[in-house]
């Protein structure tokens, strides 16, 4: 296997899907309103690869130096397997996560320039004052993002590396549903100008949940060999029995509520998420027959990939309708 070979398998480009889908969707749903700002896309699409990278490559490492990956089941670690060494990939961890810090202060920039509306209208005291106004107002709004992307860096890192990663604490869905759900959607929302309606919490929430999915799947397939390594996930916190109930639920309620927002906002839109439920279904009943924890890896492509195509299809009715 050459070098290059070797890195991508560290980076694992089969999970950059599941990070472009918690960009995709709520920019999606803002292209279906004639909204979206497609460079802004792009370079939030950018900034959530890196940070995806960047949790792939400090899960790479952490569990190399913790041992969880000493009796793994599923694809092989580059650290673990000694086919890259635990300096170059903490360089390499160092170099992503300053790539995606800075990535996402250009991506927030913007927000920290006011408009200057006000300022054009006469010169008057009050339109400087609302001038001030609108600037402190801009400039927090590009602070409190500023806090969240440094938290969302961190949270990358810290989910395995470290003296006590909160990813063998039983917090590694908290975090999934947290940043791949309302904190994903709010900032694309943010960076578009608007602000999170209350009909927004349900698709939010859903790509969350939809995400955690995806991670509890995984914890079930490793679910022995981290009890052995005393790296505590949801699913050995659960059992197996209890894991799988908590993977329908995730399921289950995000696509109650992503399934309730099409209803509201968009018919065909409500008939595509249907389509995908009743996939999800299938699938999950297939998950249910599994007997051996290795056989759960099968899923996992799947599981992701579904959201993908959520994610995608507001697109795909945008698209047909500037083409129509």
């Amino acid at each position: 296997m050459t070098i290059s070979q070797t890195w991508l398998k560290a980076i694992r480009l089969r999970t950059l899907p599941l990070a472009a889908a918690v960009i995709l969707l709520p920019s999606g749903l803002l292209a279906l309103q004639n909204l979206v700002r497609v460079p802004v896309v792009l370079h939030a699409l950018f900034t959530a690869f890196l940070l995806q990278i960047l949790s792939n490559l400090a899960n790479d490492y952490g569990d190399a130096v913790s041992g969880a990956d000493r009796n793994r089941i599923g694809p092989v670690r580059m650290v673990a397997s000694g086919q890259i060494s635990p300096i170059a990939m903490r360089t390499a961890i160092i170099m992503t996560a300053a790539l995606a810090l800075i990535s996402g202060i250009l991506l927030i920039l913007p927000l920290a320039e006011a408009d200057g509306t006000l300022a054009e209208a006469d010169g008057t005291l009050a339109a400087a004052d609302g001038t001030l106004a609108e600037s402190n107002g801009a400039n927090l709004t590009f602070w409190v993002w500023l806090a969240i992307g440094l938290s969302a860096v961190i949270a990358a890192i810290r989910y395995t590396v470290g003296a006590n990663p909160y990813g063998y604490r039983s917090l590694g869905e908290v975090a999934v549903v947290v940043f791949f759900g309302p904190v994903a959607y709010a900032g694309m929302l943010t960076l578009h100008g608007l602000s999170m309606s209350a009909m927004d919490w349900a698709p939010a929430i859903g790509t969350g949940l939809l995400a955690a999915s995806v991670l509890n799947l995984n914890n079930l397939r490793d679910r022995e060999q981290d009890a052995q390594a005393a790296k505590i996930t949801l699913a050995v916190r659960l059992g197996n029995h209890k894991a799988l109930l908590f993977q329908t639920a995730l399921v289950a309620v995000a696509l109650i509520g992503l399934i309730g927002y099409a209803w509201f906002r968009s018919v065909p839109l409500l008939w595509g998420w249907s389509l995908m439920a009743v996939a999800y279904s299938s699938l999950l009943r297939k998950i249910w027959q599994v007997h051996e924890p290795a056989a759960y890896d099968a899923f996992l492509k799947p599981t992701a990939l579904y959201l993908f195509v959520m994610a995608l299809m507001p697109w795909l009715l945008y698209w047909r309708i500037i083409n129509s």
